[in-house]
């Protein structure tokens, strides 16, 4: 048997040939050694541990961590927490396939479902499996639109694709989400098409939507179609906004705020879904954590699906 090579020329090797793709000639011919040579370093990478190799079925459902979700529920006295593993890269989908079983398992005793948008909540319905159900369900949105936060790749609308794939119509609200004023908020709430859309949205049965983290991802885009002035600004950041929900903030204590971010809102409101029978939250990135905190601790969510670096990063700070 051949001595080990030194560990030094075991990992250029390994990542010549893993890493920069080169073939096992290529690596030979960098490092001026034979063909067979190079062969068997690759191997020594292997079985001292330098080398793992990882096989994903992406088809495979996720993995779940029960043990973390059930330290959630009993932390945040949630009915149900569903935590689920997901290699670099793939925790957002683990997340949503296992939100979209959830989802699907939970829709044919369902009369009316309402969903939110943003990344996570068009990934659970881009996973969910289409179910013809009879009666259908309403489905309802639970905000305003919000160009591509509402939108699926295919540029159709969070909304018609949830209801098309439960076998249901979809019931719009034709209204932003995000107004520049309290005034422009309050007007449009007095036309009854969106006030009427927005109070049925409020007694679904079920209530599926995203968390947002203050300075991440979509959450500074809501607070910029705002318009805030400096004076308003001041104000918000003295509130210190945590995360969000429906394009609603709360700080990390679960307090929702005030205005002048609250009035500029066509959404439903944490007190209305704190009276839905069952609201469920998805998230992943252990960034989001102070965001999901947040609402957390807000007791708005009945059910929650994260992926394990955030469960245990939102643990650690509780």
């Amino acid at each position: 048997m051949p001595a080990p090579r030194d560990t030094a020329t075991v990992v250029q090797a390994a990542r010549l040939y893993h890493e920069d793709g080169l073939s096992q000639t290529e690596v030979a011919r960098v490092l001026g050694l034979s063909r067979s040579n190079v062969s068997r370093i690759l191997a020594q990478a292997k079985e001292r541990g330098i080398v793992e190799i990882t096989i994903t079925d992406p088809d495979a459902p996720p993995v779940r961590d029960d043990a973390l979700g059930e330290a959630l529920a009993a932390r945040f006295a949630l009915t149900e927490a569903v935590v689920v593993t997901g290699g670099r890269g793939q925790a957002l989908d683990s997340v949503a396939r296992a939100a979209a079983a959830l989802l699907r398992e939970r829709a044919p005793s369902l009369r009316s479902i309402g969903v939110s948008w943003g990344q996570s909540v068009q990934s659970v319905v881009a996973h969910l499996e289409p179910v013809r159900l009879r009666p259908a369900p309403r489905v309802l949105p639970l905000v305003g639109g919000m160009s591509d936060l509402d939108q699926l790749d295919s540029g159709d609308s969070v909304l018609r694709v949830l209801a098309a794939r439960l076998g249901a119509r979809p019931e719009p609200l034709f209204a932003p989400a995000i107004l520049e004023s309290a005034a422009a908020s309050s007007t449009l709430l007095r036309e009854t098409s969106i006030r009427s859309v927005l109070a049925a949205a409020a007694e679904v049965e079920l209530a599926l939507v995203g968390i947002g983290s203050t300075g991440l991802h979509s959450s500074p885009r809501l607070l910029e179609a705002m318009a805030l002035t400096a004076e308003e600004r001041a104000i918000v950041h003295a509130q210190r906004p945590a995360g969000d929900v429906c394009g609603r903030f709360v700080d990390l204590d679960g307090t929702p705020l005030g205005p002048p971010t609250a009035d500029r809102v066509l959404a439903v409101s944490f007190p209305q879904l704190a009276r839905i029978p069952e609201v469920v939250a998805v998230a992943a990135g252990a960034e989001k954590a102070p965001g999901v905190l947040g609402v957390l601790r807000s007791g708005a969510l009945d059910t929650i699906v994260l992926d394990v670096h955030l469960a245990r990063a939102v643990l650690a700070g509780a």
